[in-house]
């Protein structure tokens, strides 16, 4: 598409945030209807993401023994993000075989029907079809990725992508913790076995994925970026030589497996917020306080990455992000005692937790933006989508792993003490 302007560009981006020299081509700014859409369309999606797996994770911990909750956390951790490693191979091929436009619209029209079906699986009321239904939501999710993140350099001038993936990370976290809210009040609204009001469960997921599917439409249609491209048939193989391709990149590789750390030390911290406040007398959607300050932080430190910045892809900030996501996880290890007393809704230990939670979630903020904006510009037009996809790769391996290193810590052999608070 610009193959001189992007070699120019990329020899401008230096370890010290070198200024990117401004674009002469059709692409705008952040306040294009395109990149509109595009937020509008990932604000909706990540509600309906997050609002369907709160939802049916409460589902599945009311149906097991408390004893085995963190199991069924860890499960649905697991069916949401395994799809990622399975089509990390056909994400690459759709995002750079057609246009990202185009994959984008088709994967909200499937969200549509995949909502529908969560549906049925609810009021079914067997578990593991429900569990079937997020990994298809998984799936579509995972579609989706390589088309959005490599959307974003198509459409913006070169010294805006920072500070539209600042815009893009508050968007998430907005749509992250609207969903988690929103999925904790369906469960309270329908029941342990989610059934109850049932129409209410249809007409939020149905209808959010009904208005992402019409915001996606506002996108503008790019030219494919490789149309000559076959359809990957040994998946595996092509997942391996999608990873090869990053891995001769050296710096690519380093800034891949960067993000990787920071969405698996998410995941792992989520798990860890909804045991806390289950083990500590706290209800399913009491723990909104404890998720909104983590993720409100990571809202905060994405826009100020993006501020920061200044119209480079600016790494020297990835050491306070780095050395903040050390300091407050440490200091939430200090965090004890009783969550809740009598009728009282705060404690010292939940003020505590909130405080060092948001400092967590701002470090992580600091430190992801940098990375995402890196690779999007560093990776080649032609194969961006292979390049994000074998990257997406490596994070949800990583939050996979988080999700089993979740259950073993919480296994006997290393938390002998159920009773004792997790920290």
């Amino acid at each position: 598409m610009h193959s001189a302007t992007a070699s120019r560009e990329d020899s401008a981006v230096g370890h010290g945030g070198d200024v990117i020299p401004p674009a002469v081509d059709a692409r705008s700014g952040l306040r294009s209807g395109s990149f509109v859409g595009l937020a509008l369309t990932q604000f909706l999606g990540a509600v309906n993401d997050n609002t369907f797996r709160l939802l049916v994770v409460g589902v599945g911990t009311a149906k097991v023994a408390a004893e085995h909750s963190s199991v069924v956390l860890s499960a649905g951790l697991a069916c949401f993000t395994l799809p990622y490693l399975l089509l990390a191979a056909p994400a690459g091929y759709l995002a750079d075989r057609c246009s990202k436009q185009k994959v984008i619209v088709a994967c909200k029209a499937a969200e549509i029907v995949i909502m529908l079906a969560g549906v049925l699986a609810i009021w079914i009321g067997e578990l593991y079809s429900i569990f079937v239904i997020l990994g298809l939501m998984g799936a579509q999710s995972a579609l989706f990725g390589p088309a959005k993140l490599g959307s974003i350099p198509e459409m913006l001038r070169p010294n805006r992508i920072s500070a539209a993936n600042g815009v893009m990370g508050l968007v998430t976290i907005v749509a992250t913790v609207s969903g988690v809210v929103a999925g904790n009040a369906l469960f309270q609204l329908t029941g342990p076995d989610g059934t109850r009001h049932l129409w209410a469960t249809a007409l939020v997921l149905v209808g959010v994925a009904v208005a992402g599917t019409a915001t996606s439409l506002l996108i503008r249609t790019a030219p494919a970026a490789s149309p000559q491209r076959h359809f990957p048939w040994d998946l595996a193989t092509q997942a391996v030589r999608d990873l090869k391709s990053l891995a001769l990149n050296r710096a690519l590789l380093r800034v891949a497996l960067g993000v990787a750390f920071f969405w698996s030390l998410g995941a792992l911290a989520q798990s860890n917020i909804l045991e806390y406040g289950a083990e500590g007398g706290l209800l399913q959607h009491e723990t909104n306080p404890l998720l909104a300050a983590m993720v409100i932080g990571v809202g905060l430190g994405s826009v100020l990455a993006g501020v920061w910045s200044g119209g480079k892809i600016e790494l020297g900030i990835l050491p306070i992000g780095a050395a903040g996501i050390a300091v407050f996880a440490l200091l939430l290890f200090t965090v004890s005692g009783e969550l809740i007393v009598g009728n009282a809704e705060w404690t010292a230990a939940r003020v505590w937790a909130c405080v060092w939670l948001f400092g967590l979630g701002t470090s992580a903020g600091l430190f992801n933006v940098p990375l995402e904006s890196y690779m999007q510009h560093r990776s080649p037009p032609a194969t961006r989508g292979s390049i994000l996809a074998a990257g997406n790769f490596l994070t949800f391996g990583g939050m996979l792993a988080a999700a089993g290193l979740f259950v073993v810590l919480r296994s006997p052999v290393f938390d002998p003490q159920p009773d004792r608070l997790p920290t």
